[in-house]
């Protein structure tokens, strides 16, 4: 039995496939080399791992990792490293989404011929270890969520007159919900394609709909400025060429005026309009929606809840908001509408559009169709 001169071990602990036994790997000899190949000291064989994905060794007492020029990303603590990255006990650290904690143990009984201990409880790992990464990337590889429609109607008489085009996941294993599926997407950075496949099955969902109605897609912060949005939204237009389709894009997320100006002439040569969304529900950003004033602008639920109830000062603020609004040409669209009350005083504050549970909530197509 071959031992350590050392007194430290640093060991690797995770689970692989569909098991549900976590384990345990020696990360030794070193260098430890990770990846697909069948001669790495760790061997991943997923198609998402490289052949020689990353390396571990020692830089003095430390413990550090280096990406080997990896197609999917080695990653420490949810964020991409470029160079070679100090490890310590407790870390996590992902290859492309196969995840690990870092751990560091008393080696000086350990015998170091061998690669996998023994199987380890859940309860024993930390418990940022988060199930669930495989089956969100393979949500992604097939697409697996179900778009949702809102409808959005005119604020008098209530006709329908489009949707918000919204979705659930529809992944084993996974909660549907988008802001869990979007908290998984961020510790990858793949926040732009999980909006992207949102938008495309939304938007194939959305041709089975009838009448001449106006979807409202949404976009994730992260999109902007990223060719892959245009490359998205013209990919959408080849699909529906006569669909009418809007773009949403959070209020916060109107900062460069640049970028918005770029980004509404080639909505315009797309056919496609521009709403800003939530507007009134942090700073509201009143230059940037006159430099460059979009369709449509939505107005946060917080500011319509109990609207008609509201103080006489804060009504005249939503009012004269509304009124400045119409004034530079835009159409206003009041979010968040829950009963009669509120749709009749918005119609009267002069907003053309309502959206909210008072008219529906988001259901798949087939409720509307």
């Amino acid at each position: 039995m071959a031992k350590d001169s050392g007194q430290v071990g640093w060991f690797l602990e995770g689970y692989l496939d569909n098991s549900k036994d976590f384990k345990r790997w020696r990360v030794y000899p070193l260098p430890y080399r990770v990846g697909r190949n069948q001669d790495s000291d760790l061997c991943l064989p997923f198609a998402t791992i490289s052949g020689q994905h990353a390396q571990l060794s020692m830089n003095g007492n430390d413990l550090q990792v280096r990406d080997l020029g990896s197609t999917n990303g080695t990653f420490l603590n949810r964020t991409r490293i470029s160079e070679d990255t100090a490890l310590r006990d407790g870390d996590l650290v992902h290859f492309a989404e196969y995840e690990f904690r870092v751990s560091r143990w008393d080696a000086g009984t350990m015998d170091s011929s061998r690669t996998i201990f023994s199987n380890v409880s859940s309860g024993e790992l930390s418990e940022q270890l988060v199930i669930g990464v495989r089956e969100f990337h393979q949500m992604l590889e097939s697409q697996a969520v179900v778009p949702f429609f809102q409808p959005i109607v005119k604020t008098k008489g209530g006709k329908r007159v489009g949707y918000e085009v919204l979705g659930r996941g529809d992944q084993e294993g996974l909660d549907p919900l988008p802001t869990e599926l979007f908290r998984i997407a961020s510790r990858f950075g793949l926040e732009a394609e999980l909006s992207r496949i949102f938008r495309s099955r939304g938007i194939q969902e959305a041709k089975k709909l009838q009448g001449s109605l106006n979807f409202f897609v949404n976009t994730h912060p992260a999109e902007l400025g990223l060719p892959k949005l245009m490359t998205s939204l013209e990919q959408l237009r080849l699909e529906a060429p006569d669909l009418s389709i809007t773009l949403e894009i959070h209020e916060a997320a109107v900062t460069n005026l640049g970028q918005m100006r770029e980004l509404r002439l080639q909505l315009t040569d797309l056919g496609m309009k521009l709403a800003y969304d939530d507007f009134g529900a942090g700073q509201a950003r009143l230059l940037e929606l006159v430099e460059v004033p979009p369709d449509y602008l939505k107005f946060d639920a917080a500011l319509i809840a109990n609207i008609h109830e509201a103080p006489i000062a804060k009504q005249k603020l939503v009012e004269s908001l509304a009124k400045m609004v119409q004034d530079i040409g835009v159409a206003c669209l009041a979010e968040g509408v829950e009963n009669k009350e509120e749709q009749e005083i918005c119609g009267q504050m002069g907003f053309a559009l309502a959206q909210g549970y008072f008219f529906g909530k988001p259901a798949p197509a087939s409720k509307w169709a």
